[in-house]
Protein backbone atom coordinates (compact mmCIF):
# COMPACT_ATOMS: atom_id res chain seq x y z
CA UNK A 1 0.00 0.00 0.00
CA UNK A 2 1.21 3.46 -0.87
CA UNK A 3 0.11 4.91 3.10
CA UNK A 4 2.45 1.92 4.23
CA UNK A 5 5.58 3.17 2.62
CA UNK A 6 5.05 6.79 3.43
CA UNK A 7 5.00 5.51 6.90
CA UNK A 8 8.41 3.51 6.28
CA UNK A 9 10.19 6.40 4.83
CA UNK A 10 8.97 8.52 7.50
CA UNK A 11 10.23 5.93 10.09
CA UNK A 12 13.58 5.79 7.88
CA UNK A 13 13.74 9.49 7.78
CA UNK A 14 13.63 9.63 11.78
CA UNK A 15 15.97 6.75 12.77
CA UNK A 16 18.71 8.88 10.00
CA UNK A 17 18.16 12.22 12.54
CA UNK A 18 18.48 10.16 15.35
CA UNK A 19 21.65 8.54 14.63
CA UNK A 20 23.30 11.65 13.22
CA UNK A 21 22.19 13.93 15.92
CA UNK A 22 23.30 11.97 18.84
CA UNK A 23 26.45 11.76 21.04
CA UNK A 24 28.16 8.83 20.47
CA UNK A 25 30.84 9.20 22.55
CA UNK A 26 28.38 9.68 25.52
CA UNK A 27 26.08 6.48 24.76
CA UNK A 28 29.28 4.56 24.23
CA UNK A 29 30.80 5.57 27.69
CA UNK A 30 27.70 4.92 29.50
CA UNK A 31 27.26 0.95 31.23
CA UNK A 32 25.88 -1.76 29.16
CA UNK A 33 22.30 -1.82 29.97
CA UNK A 34 22.26 2.02 29.09
CA UNK A 35 23.87 2.24 26.07
CA UNK A 36 21.70 -1.03 24.56
CA UNK A 37 18.50 0.84 25.46
CA UNK A 38 19.86 4.29 24.16
CA UNK A 39 21.13 2.74 20.93
CA UNK A 40 17.18 0.58 20.38
CA UNK A 41 15.55 4.10 21.41
CA UNK A 42 17.06 5.57 18.04
CA UNK A 43 16.55 2.48 16.00
CA UNK A 44 13.19 2.18 17.04
CA UNK A 45 12.10 5.01 18.46
CA UNK A 46 9.98 3.71 21.30
CA UNK A 47 10.92 5.37 24.66
CA UNK A 48 9.09 3.17 27.23
CA UNK A 49 10.45 -0.05 25.95
CA UNK A 50 13.84 1.69 26.07
CA UNK A 51 13.14 2.33 29.41
CA UNK A 52 12.63 -0.98 30.25
CA UNK A 53 15.78 -2.13 28.59
CA UNK A 54 17.43 0.30 31.04
CA UNK A 55 15.66 -0.74 33.63
CA UNK A 56 14.63 2.82 35.00
CA UNK A 57 11.77 5.08 34.33
CA UNK A 58 10.43 7.13 31.41
CA UNK A 59 11.50 9.97 32.86
CA UNK A 60 14.70 9.09 33.74
CA UNK A 61 15.26 7.56 30.37
CA UNK A 62 14.44 10.76 28.45
CA UNK A 63 16.52 12.80 30.39
CA UNK A 64 19.55 10.11 29.67
CA UNK A 65 17.90 10.83 26.26
CA UNK A 66 18.65 14.29 26.27
CA UNK A 67 21.66 14.42 27.43
CA UNK A 68 22.76 11.95 24.49
CA UNK A 69 21.55 14.53 22.27
CA UNK A 70 18.87 12.23 21.02
CA UNK A 71 16.01 14.16 19.46
CA UNK A 72 12.86 13.02 19.72
CA UNK A 73 11.13 12.86 16.24
CA UNK A 74 7.26 13.03 15.84
CA UNK A 75 5.81 12.83 12.80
Amino acid sequence: MESDKYYEEKEKWARELRRKEADWDFINSQPLRIRLALEYYIEDGDIYVASKIAGISVDEFNELRIKANIPSVTY
